[in-house]
């Protein structure tokens, strides 16, 4: 396996790219997307071109993660992790916000309107904060870190790439979950599902009188609870 998460990643994407990788839904909105792993690879090198070239983030620099239960977190670590900066639990050097437009970075904010398809804000954004939806498009969808992670690098406060990839358990199953995938105990079953070939279905704002139903549609294996 593996000692480092883009190359893990990169893996399951040559494993199987076209079957689903992450299914999201927003009970609020009626909001659906599913997001094969080829699908979410694009995005990663989207958000990854627009973090180095229009955000400056190099390697040992750090993004703190400040979004609800959404599909664009795991494209945010998946693409910190390719260019060889860390996610953080802290002030990063840079944040990703959602429309309450916190936290914020050190040197730069970047927020997503949390609208399908990561569409662009309909108002203007406070002073400082860059809008994600209005820039990531114009991003292509091939990276090449020039300065890729090693097992030694950080990925997650303390934790090294190679401790998420050692610490994780393989999940083979379709997971159904409510919680956020980023913070420490989510990115240990990001990795396990990226390790282990399985997939997510990830609710935000669930409707509990729709959870048996969501589990026949999306063939779930196992629901997760907290």
């Amino acid at each position: 396996m593996s000692r480092v998460l883009p190359e893990l990643f990169a893996a399951a994407v040559r494993r199987d790219g076209g079957a689903p990788f992450l299914t999201y839904y927003d009970d609020t909105t009626g909001e659906r997307i599913e997001l094969s792993a080829v699908t979410t690879a694009n995005w990663v090198a989207k958000t990854a071109n627009l973090l180095v070239d229009e955000y400056d983030l190099e390697a040992g620099e750090t993004v703190a993660i400040g979004l609800p239960p959404h599909w664009l977190g795991v494209v945010w670590a998946l693409s910190t992790w390719s260019v060889g900066a860390a996610l953080t639990s802290g002030t990063g050097t840079l944040a990703i916000t959602g429309p309450d437009f916190t936290p914020r970075g050190e040197r730069e904010t970047v927020a997503s309107a949390l609208l399908p398809l990561g569409g662009r804000f309909r108002e203007p954004l406070p002073d400082g904060v860059q809008d994600y939806g209005a820039e990531v498009y114009n991003h292509p969808d091939v990276f090449v870190p020039f300065d890729p992670p090693t097992a030694a690098s950080p990925a997650y406060d303390d934790l090294t790439h190679e401790d998420l990839i050692g610490t994780a358990e393989p999940v083979s199953d379709r997971i159904l979950v409510t919680r956020t995938l980023v913070d420490r105990h989510g990115l240990g079953l990001l990795v396990g599902v990226i390790a282990g070939g399985g997939s997510i279905v990830l609710c935000r704002n669930l409707d509990p009188a729709k959870l048996e139903r969501r589990v026949a549609d999306e063939k779930v294996d196992r629901v997760l609870e907290g």
